[in-house]
């Protein structure tokens, strides 16, 4: 399996500027780990992640160093601890210089980035631009739907998936961001939530439009609404 097999499109971003409360909201929002950062020309400057709210000042598990863990830390390390446990924008919390890969990368490799540099999801870059994210519930949902396979994705599944992304994209109602599809064989695998019987009706009756389906597997969850006053 490549990237494109299982990468989200339908990414959810945002820009250098936007307030990290913000930030907060879409990540819980949205059952995500992290999100892309965007430059004004629209490239990828960093992500923002859960753990980039792990030591903040707000909940009080910001680093509090001794006198003499302060003496042996250098200037600049004690900085970033400062700006990180402050910081108000994504810019400044954001962690940069992070690796990319391609739609064309194996799933392998893919494996190997979130390993080593110890990282929910990785941005897939095309020709510079943002094509997608691969994150690790991603790969857990393709092992799942690839568990029982004879064969790897071939042309025409990624055909229909590309296909069913697109349709999905178009719909108002198409477009949930934690939501992945993963095509092995000719079968349809959805994830994610959806919010009614009707949403996860609809998902299924797209999938089934799609020429050369020959199934559709939903394992999609009900999401539960938060409850009110």
């Amino acid at each position: 399996m490549k990237a494109r097999d299982i990468l989200t499109s339908n990414v959810i971003a945002v820009g250098l500027d936007t307030p990290l409360p913000e930030v907060a909201d879409l990540l819980v929002r949205h059952r995500i780990g992290s999100l892309p950062v965007l430059d004004a020309g629209g490239a990828v400057a960093g992500i923002v992640s859960e753990d980039d709210f792990l030591r903040r000042v707000e909940t009080g598990t910001h680093r509090r160093l001794s006198r003499l863990a302060e003496f042996f830390s250098s200037d600049k390390t004690l900085q970033q601890d400062y700006v990180r446990s402050r910081a108000q924008k994504a810019r400044d919390a954001m962690r940069t210089h992070l690796p990319h890969v391609t739609p064309d990368t194996e799933l392998g490799e893919i494996v190997n980035v979130l390993e080593h540099h110890n990282m929910h999801s990785v941005v897939v870059l095309e020709a510079g631009k943002l094509a997608g994210i691969v994150s690790r519930s991603d790969l857990v949902r393709a092992f799942a739907s690839a568990a029982h396979a004879e064969s790897p994705p071939s042309e025409d599944d990624r055909a229909i998936r590309e296909t069913l992304c697109a349709e999905l994209t178009a719909q108002p109602w198409g477009g949930r961001f934690e939501n992945t599809v993963v095509v092995v064989e000719g079968v349809v695998h959805l994830w994610g939530s959806v919010c009614s019987e009707t949403e996860r009706v609809a998902l299924r009756v797209a999938a089934e439009s799609v020429r050369g389906v020959c199934g559709v597997e939903d394992h999609t969850v009900m999401r539960v609404a938060p409850p009110r006053g």
